[in-house]
């Protein structure tokens, strides 16, 4: 009997999806119950957890600490768009965001979100848009205070310099500033 309620409760926990804390309450909180009446008294706690979780969440959007938020494909969609705008290049040339190179997050002190972002010519990009998206024509930096409404702050090469977007979340990204800034 142990071994089926550790069973169910690990995959409670996998299919609790993306609230780690929650999951981890229910599952502590689970184990060390017996009872049937300890899982239901279980449920409630981690109801109550959650509202806590979610509790703490709204309020540290106040906080002064930068945060990491998931790139999701209509946000690379987004800055795509805007990259193609701002550097006057065909759209159907240009094949999006290079894998694993864009970071999203908010600066909470300012109320702005960041993005930065390379972006890739596609296999039928002419060779001026290739010579247009090379050295700092390849990458960009976004903010915005309305998600969706994105500007191209700058451009960069490697990686932004300092002082081109929040120290902090340069910190969070382990971004390092190229030693060629000026």
């Amino acid at each position: 009997m142990a071994a089926f309620l550790l069973g169910a409760v690990t995959l409670a926990g996998c299919s609790s999806g993306g609230n780690p804390p929650a999951a981890s309450g229910k599952t502590t909180t689970t184990s060390s119950g017996s009872t049937g009446s300890t899982s239901s008294t279980s449920s409630t706690s981690s109801t109550s957890s959650t509202t806590q979780t979610t509790t703490a969440s709204s309020t540290s959007t106040t906080s002064v600490a930068a945060q990491n938020l998931a790139a999701t494909d209509s946000l690379k969609s987004q800055l795509t768009a805007v990259y193609v705008a701002k550097n006057n290049l065909p759209a159907s040339q240009v094949a999006g965001t290079a894998p694993g190179s864009v970071y999203y997050g908010y600066e909470p002190s300012t109320k702005t979100y960041w993005a930065v972002a390379s972006f890739l010519p596609n296999s039928s990009a002419t060779m001026q848009t290739q010579v247009a998206m090379q050295d700092d024509g390849c990458c960009g930096i976004f903010s915005t205070l309305n998600p969706g409404s994105w500007t191209l702050v700058a451009r960069f090469l490697g990686a932004p310099c300092a002082g081109q977007i929040p120290a902090d979340l340069m910190a969070l990204w382990n971004l390092q500033s190229p030693g060629d800034c000026g």
